[in-house]
C-alpha cells in the first residue's frame, strides 16, 4: 500500500512539473514569435520608407518584402503594415 502511495505521489509531481515546463515553454515560443513580428514590422517599414522614396523597387526586393509580409501576417501581425505593401506592390518595377 505504501509503495502504491508513493508511486502515485511521484505520477502527480511528474504531472505538475511537466505541465509547468509546458506553461513556460509556451511563454518562451510567445516571446520569440513577438520578437520576430517587431523585426519583421520595423524591416517592412524601412523597406517601404526606401523604395517610396526611390519610386521604384526591383523584383528582388519586391519578392523578399512580399514573403517578409507573408511571414508577419501569418505569425499575428496586426494590419499596421497593410496599406504599406499595398502601396509597395503599386511601385513600378526596375531592375
Amino acid at each position: 500500500a505504501m509503495l502504491t502511495y508513493v508511486c502515485q505521489q511521484k505520477m502527480k509531481e511528474n504531472k505538475q512539473l511537466k505541465m509547468e515546463l509546458e506553461a513556460r515553454k509556451t511563454q518562451h515560443e510567445k516571446a520569440i514569435e513577438d520578437g520576430v513580428v517587431c523585426i519583421l514590422r520595423k524591416h517592412l517599414m524601412d523597406e517601404h520608407g526606401h523604395w517610396m522614396s526611390e519610386g521604384y523597387i526591383t523584383p528582388t526586393a519586391l519578392e523578399s518584402g512580399i514573403a517578409m509580409y507573408k511571414a508577419y501576417k501569418a505569425l499575428g501581425g496586426n494590419g499596421m503594415i497593410d496599406h504599406m505593401d499595398e502601396e509597395i506592390r503599386e511601385l513600378p518595377i526596375r531592375g
